[in-house]
């Protein structure tokens, strides 16, 4: 239970808080473009990068990403499926915009400031091993299936629009910052006397500090401009597999089919049980395909995972450091 007050209140207090501001004229939509740009390019990469320059390669296992995105492509196949069941779309678009609302977690805005207050830096390496190439995978194959579809034909070749999603994961400033942080590792692992300064260290950690509160309260503010959109069922069955499937099935691929270490494995399966990013809107909206579902995904998800959340920390049996 002290999980929950420890972790859950400050997470959810924090977006609550950005929700409120969100609906004052306090932060208009061009405000938000600020604070989010604020916090992607300047606080998250500091944090990325003092967190990833203290770790070393051998300790990574590699195992994490079979684990977690073996169990996000197979319930993507579900949810491909079932979503011509269910009517949502007989079209490969839709029902890729409907598997990729049930899979895809945010694992920045959430994720990174709930793995921090649970686990401290520890607890990052694991996550941002996942982040590194969460949406470079699932970003990419759904465009390659929404081109598959005819959705974007017309704004150019296959080839060089999916390389242009790829390309767009690589420059998202997180990535650049993770890979940063490692090269920067190994470099005052084996150079004798090479270190971050101490001036510059410190502004870092400043930075770094104020990641995750800011993060938060973008996330709260996004949903706040967002809202919910027409009809809400379709995201609410996808908010059921993501909240719930997906968690089971990472713990149980990280518990008997490829073994990780506890901290590793609970740390994919509480990312796993993530409420999905804003990202899955992104692309609906790029697309013009099941917007409305896809940004109802990510508002119900997301409020409904105070709840999932809290019974995850509860199971996983997480003590607070």
């Amino acid at each position: 239970m002290s999980a929950i007050v420890d972790i859950i209140v400050p997470v959810f207090g924090m977006v609550l808080v950005g929700w409120l501001i969100g609906r004052t004229p306090l932060l208009s939509a061009e405000g938000l473009r600020g604070l989010t740009g604020v916090t992607f390019y300047a606080l998250f990469p500091a944090l990325l990068f003092r967190s990833m320059a203290k770790v070393r390669l051998e300790t990574l296992e590699p195992d994490i990403l079979l684990v977690f995105f073996g169990a996000v492509f197979a319930l993507y196949a579900v949810l491909m499926g079932l979503g011509r069941l269910q009517g949502q779309g007989q079209g490969l678009g839709d029902r890729a915009m409907f598997a990729l609302s049930g899979t895809f977690s945010n694992g920045v805005g959430i994720g990174i400031p709930f793995i921090t207050y649970a686990f401290g830096e520890k607890g990052l390496v694991p996550l941002l091993m996942i982040i590194s190439v969460h949406s470079l995978i699932l970003l990419t194959f759904t465009s390659f299936l929404m081109e598959m579809d005819g959705q974007g034909g017309r704004r150019g070749r296959l080839a060089a629009k999916l390389g242009g999603a790829a390309l767009s994961m690589l420059k998202h400033p997180v990535i650049p910052a993770i890979f940063a942080g490692l090269l920067w590792g190994l470099l005052t692992t084996h150079i004798p006397g090479l270190a971050t300064p101490v001036v510059i260290d410190r502004v870092l950690q400043a930075l770094a500090a104020a990641a995750p509160p800011c993060g938060l309260i973008m996330v709260g503010a996004s949903l706040a401009h967002v809202g919910l959109k027409g009809h809400w069922q379709p995201a609410a069955i996808a908010s059921v597999f993501k909240l719930a499937a997906l968690p089971v099935l990472v713990w149980t691929l990280g518990r008997y089919v490829f073994p990780l270490d506890p901290l590793w494995l609970t740390v994919a399966t509480l990312n796993a049980a993530m409420p999905a990013g804003a990202n899955v809107y992104l692309i609906g909206q790029m697309y013009d395909t099941g917007v409305a579902r896809a940004t109802n995904a990510v508002v119900i998800s997301t409020a409904a995972s105070v709840l999932t959340l809290s019974a995850a920390l509860l199971l996983l049996d997480v003590q607070t450091r």
